[in-house]
């Protein structure tokens, strides 16, 4: 992917060009983030029958190994509930986590979830 800058010399020509790997363009991370949201539908909610407590799990792997539903509610209200609140927080910070996931790192998750996040 090719990133020219704004500024153009006398000759009409941009003398500035630098090559941005494409998984890390401004690009493909909103594409990214824009489906995100709609993986909301492969997650169904646990409910934890010694505490009460609920979750939310994946309906399916993501290595094609069965996975064990029990004590889970699939339902179409909790997806598009989940899916609601994923748009909710990737419209309102999208800007931000692209900024985080254009630099390389190994902290990525925790500078989006625990600083960027924090207050959901």
């Amino acid at each position: 992917f090719q990133a020219e800058s704004f500024r153009v010399d006398p000759t009409g020509r941009q003398s500035y060009t630098r090559q941005i790997p494409y998984a890390r363009s401004e690009a493909h991370l909103t594409e990214l983030l824009e489906n995100t949201c709609e993986n909301m539908k492969q997650y169904a909610e646990s409910t934890d029958q010694s505490n009460g407590k609920k979750t939310y799990i994946r309906t399916s792997s993501r290595d094609g190994k069965p996975v064990t539903l029990s004590n889970v509610s699939i339902s179409g209200d909790v997806s598009e509930k989940l899916k609601f609140a994923c748009e909710n927080i990737v419209g309102e910070h999208d800007e931000e986590i692209i900024d985080i996931l254009k630099k390389e790192g190994k902290d990525m998750k925790n500078r989006i979830c625990t600083d960027t996040l924090r207050k959901y």
